[in-house]
């Protein structure tokens, strides 16, 4: 999945986009980068989930954000000298498109278009992140893991729709905990009262929404409601 702000290029700056960048992959646990690498390149995930996070007190890990196919990252490339500041894991296999920092600065000064295109990709992924701190500041942790569960849910649905959705990739309880801003434990009780409930089924890291109505009721209502 290319990023939106791509198809928002005249085809000429297009072609020069992919033309400078090259396509990698990292196998899922492997960083990105480091928190005090120099940011020297930019990041266009076609693929995969990573998650942006820093080290608190005792090693704590604190997870900021989490990305997905279609967003961009380190965009501190565009000023000179900076570090990334976020440690980037990949939470499955992930595949990105990536472009050093003097090739984007370049090609922003050859299409200045390219420039509105990244400040409205970088405006959407700000907003996405509020929304996601007001999430965690108003809403249950069952309602946070039921949306979760549906954004997951709208990448991995077929054409035409399906009564059950297998959501793509192995995907952990702690890889949930991340997204939601929780923990492990919770998580898997979580998971657990769903299932109950008959909204999904579980395998190893492997989860099947069978009722996505009562998932979107469950993202309006905590389960203790």
């Amino acid at each position: 999945m290319l990023p939106p702000f791509l198809h928002a290029l005249t085809a000429e700056a297009r072609a020069s986009v992919l033309s400078s960048t090259r396509s990698l992959q990292w196998s899922r646990g492997s960083l990105l980068h480091h928190s005090d690498d120099q940011a020297e390149a930019a990041y266009a995930l076609t693929g995969g989930h990573v998650r942006l996070y820093r080290l608190g007190a005792g090693a704590r890990e604190v997870t900021v954000s989490v990305h997905g196919p279609g967003e961009v990252l380190g965009m501190a490339t565009l000023t000179p000298g900076s570090i990334y500041g976020l440690y980037a894991e990949a939470m499955d296999d992930v595949e990105a498109l990536v472009l050093g920092g003097d090739n984007l600065r370049t090609l922003i000064r050859q299409h200045p278009d390219m420039a509105v295109a990244l400040t409205a990709q970088v405006s959407r992924q700000t907003r996405h992140l509020h929304e996601r701190l007001s999430q965690l500041v108003f809403l249950e942790v069952s309602q946070r893991l039921a949306l979760a569960l549906l954004q997951l849910a709208q990448e991995s649905q077929p054409e035409g729709g399906a009564e059950q959705i297998a959501l793509r990739g192995r995907i952990s309880h702690q890889d949930l905990a991340y997204v939601v801003g929780s923990t492990r434990e919770t998580i898997t009780k979580l998971l657990g009262d769903f299932r109950g409930r008959g909204l999904l089924d579980l395998g190893y890291r492997r989860i099947v929404i069978t009722d996505v109505q009562g998932l979107q009721d469950a993202a309006r209502k905590p389960l203790s409601a």
